[in-house]
């Protein structure tokens, strides 16, 4: 199969939205709890935004109000720091929203998209 072959159904547009993907660094104290530090700067990428569909909602809890899901492009880069780190530490940041990474899923392991699942804060 040739890589660079155009794939009508892979439409470039619908990546439209440029997100900024951060790591939180926690440290401990001397008491042994967690104290969350400054955030580093990983990467930017353009990603699709998926809203969470109604019945989506009404199977989960009601905290999910302010859940997106984000589908960024398939990299190696982005593999192995999914795969490295604990993903609960990424954050994203898109218009003036932090967003929690809650998990990351290789799109029917085919490398070619993420489907990445984060909570706003409010």
């Amino acid at each position: 199969m040739n890589q660079n072959k155009y794939n009508a159904n892979f439409n470039s547009g619908t990546f439209r939205h440029r997100i900024s993907i951060y790591k939180r660094t926690v440290k401990e104290d001397e008491l042994g709890q967690e104290i969350e530090g400054q955030t580093e700067f990983i990467c930017k990428c353009w990603s699709m935004i998926k809203t969470l569909k109604g019945q989506e909602i009404v199977n989960g809890d009601t905290s999910m109000r302010n859940t997106s899901r984000f589908v960024v492009r398939y990299s190696k880069f982005l593999d192995e720091l999914f795969k490295s780190d604990d993903v609960t530490l990424l954050e994203i940041h898109y218009r003036n929203v932090i967003y929690d990474i809650k998990s990351v899923i290789n799109d029917d392991e085919m490398n070619k998209t993420f489907t990445i699942v984060a909570e706003g804060r409010l």
